[in-house]
C-alpha cells in the first residue's frame, strides 16, 4: 500500500463495514432451496417459460422439435453429399469425354 497520504491512510485504517441484521435470512434461503425441491428447472421449463407456453404443454415439444432438426440436418447432409458426389463424377466424366477428342490430349496420354 502507499503510504504517501497519511490522512487516507487514517481514514482506511478507521473504516469499518456495518453489515444490516436480517433476523430471517437462513429462514428465506430454506425457503427458497424447498421451493426448487419441489419445482425443478428443467430445460422444458426454461423453454416453456421463455415461449409463455405451460411447461405440461411443452413436455413432448422439445424431443419432437430436437428429433425433426437431426432428422432434417441428416436429409440435408445426405444431400449435399450427393450432390458433391454428382459434381466429381460430373467432372470426371467432361476431362475424360475431352481426353477422347482433342488431339494434344491424345498425344500426351500414348507418349512414354
Amino acid at each position: 500500500m502507499n503510504d504517501q497520504d497519511p490522512h487516507l491512510s487514517g481514514v482506511l485504517r478507521s473504516w469499518q463495514h456495518e453489515v444490516p441484521d436480517t433476523p430471517r435470512f437462513n429462514a428465506e434461503v430454506w425457503t427458497r432451496i424447498e421451493a426448487a425441491r419441489e419445482s425443478p428447472q428443467t430445460v422444458t421449463a426454461f423453454f416453456g417459460q421463455r415461449l409463455g407456453i405451460p411447461a405440461r404443454y411443452f413436455r413432448w415439444a422439445l424431443p419432437l422439435t430436437v428429433s425433426l432438426t437431426l432428422a432434417i440436418a441428416a436429409a440435408a447432409g445426405a444431400r449435399v453429399g450427393a450432390l458433391q458426389t454428382s459434381h466429381f463424377l460430373n467432372d470426371r466424366m467432361a476431362a475424360a469425354y475431352v481426353r477422347t477428342i482433342d488431339p494434344l490430349q491424345m498425344a500426351a496420354n500414348h507418349q512414354p
